[in-house]
C-alpha cells in the first residue's frame, strides 16, 4: 500500500481512487469490457481508436493489486477494457469499485473462457448465456463441527438464476454471428457456432465446484454436474465470473447496471478436450471486436460528461 486511505468501510485515497483497482472518477467509462487475462485485454485494446483519432492519449493503468484498466474510444465512443484476474471476488471488486466512481447507467460485458457442459458447444464455440447461477462449496459439510448441521448435508450449494440484460445479450449474439460466420467457414468449423439461450454457472473454484476430480483432495463432487443439471437442466457452461456479474447487476439499487457475457469454449467437459492455441489466436480478436461493437450501440442513461475525464478530447485546432 502506497497511499494514505480513508474510510475502512469503502477505502479510497485523497484523490478518490478506489482501493483495489486504483482508479478514480473520470478514468473509467460508462461502457466496460471486462476480461480476466491482461494479454487478452491488451490485444482487444488494439481495436481502440488511435490517440490521433480519439483526440486524447489512451489511459493505461495497472494497480498494485494487478487490475489493468485501459480507457479510450472505439469508433468515437468512450469505453474501458479492464482485466481483473479470476474468480467471483475479483468481479466483486470490479463492480463495486467502478460503480463508486462512475455516474449514470453502466453497461458491462464480460468476455471470458469456459468449460462446455453440452454437445451444442464444442471447442471454439462462443456461448452467450441468457443468465447464470453460482455453485458454492459448502464448508460446513467438510467441517467436524458445522455451525448449522441441518445445512451441512450437501457438499455444494446451487443458487437460483440471475438474468442477463436481454437487449444487450441479443445484440451481442447477433454481432458475434456476423463476425464469426466468415471465420467458421475459413477454419472449416474449428471456430463457432455461437450458442445462445442457455445458462452459465460460476464455480467458487476452478476445480471442486466445477466438478473436476482431484484425487489429492476430499471434494465429494463426483455427482456434482449431474446434481446441477437436475436443478438447471439448460446449463451450457461453467467458469468463475459471469454469473457474479449478473448477480451484482441485479443488486445495484441506486444506479442501473446492464450486464451481458460471452465465453469462448476452451475446455470440452463432455469429450475432455482443450482448445488449440492457433484457434484462440483467431477467435479472441474477433470476439473482442463484436463485444466492443455491442457496447457502443448500448444506450447509457445519464452518461458522464467528457470534461475532466481521461477521454476528453485535447485536439489542438488546425493551423489557419
Amino acid at each position: 500500500m502506497k497511499e494514505t486511505l480513508a474510510n475502512a468501510n469503502f477505502p479510497q485515497d485523497s484523490e478518490g481512487r478506489v482501493y483495489h483497482i486504483s482508479v478514480k472518477q473520470g478514468e473509467v467509462a460508462n461502457r466496460i469490457l471486462t476480461v480476466g487475462d491482461h494479454v487478452r485485454a491488451r490485444a482487444i485494446a488494439k481495436w481502440l481508436d488511435s490517440e490521433e483519432e480519439a483526440g486524447h492519449p489512451t489511459f493505461i493503468h495497472t494497480s498494485q493489486r494487478g487490475f489493468l484498466t485501459i480507457t479510450g474510444r472505439y469508433k468515437g465512443v468512450p469505453v474501458s477494457i479492464i482485466a481483473i484476474g479470476m474468480g467471483n471476488p475479483m468481479m466483486d471488486f470490479l463492480i463495486r469499485e467502478t460503480r463508486a466512481i462512475v455516474s449514470g447507467t453502466m453497461a458491462i460485458i464480460r468476455f471470458g473462457s469456459c468449460g462446455s457442459w453440452t454437445d451444442r458447444a464444442k471447442l471454439g464455440s462462443v456461448i452467450v448465456p441468457r443468465g447464470g447461477f453460482c455453485i458454492r462449496r459448502n464448508l460446513d459439510y467438510f467441517s467436524e463441527n458445522p455451525i448449522y448441521p441441518e445445512l451441512a448435508k450437501t457438499p455444494y450449494l446451487i443458487s437460483g438464476n440471475f438474468a442477463a440484460d436481454e437487449d444487450m445479450t441479443s445484440r451481442l449474439a447477433n454481432n458475434l454471428n456476423s463476425t464469426l460466420g466468415p471465420l467458421e467457414e475459413e477454419t472449416k468449423g474449428a471456430i463457432g457456432p455461437v450458442v445462445t439461450g442457455g445458462l452459465n454457472c460460476d464455480g467458487c473454484s476452478f476445480y471442486s465446484s466445477q466438478g473436476r476430480i482431484d484425487p489429492s483432495f476430499w471434494d465429494d463432487n463426483k455427482n456434482l454436474i449431474e446434481d446441477v443439471r437436475k436443478v438447471h437442466p439448460d446449463v451450457d457452461c461453467s467458469e468463475m465470473e459471469t454469473s457474479m456479474l449478473f448477480h451484482l447487476a441485479k443488486c445495484s439499487v441506486k444506479q442501473k447496471i446492464k450486464a451481458a457475457g460471452c465465453m469462448q469454449v476452451f475446455a470440452d467437459r463432455v469429450g475432455n478436450g482443450f482448445i488449440r492455441p492457433e484457434i484462440v489466436a483467431l477467435l479472441e480478436p474477433a470476439v473482442g471486436k463484436a463485444v466492443l461493437d455491442t457496447l457502443i450501440s448500448t444506450k447509457v442513461e445519464d452518461e458522464m460528461d467528457s470534461v475532466g475525464t481521461v477521454w476528453e478530447s485535447v485536439k489542438k485546432p488546425s493551423p489557419v
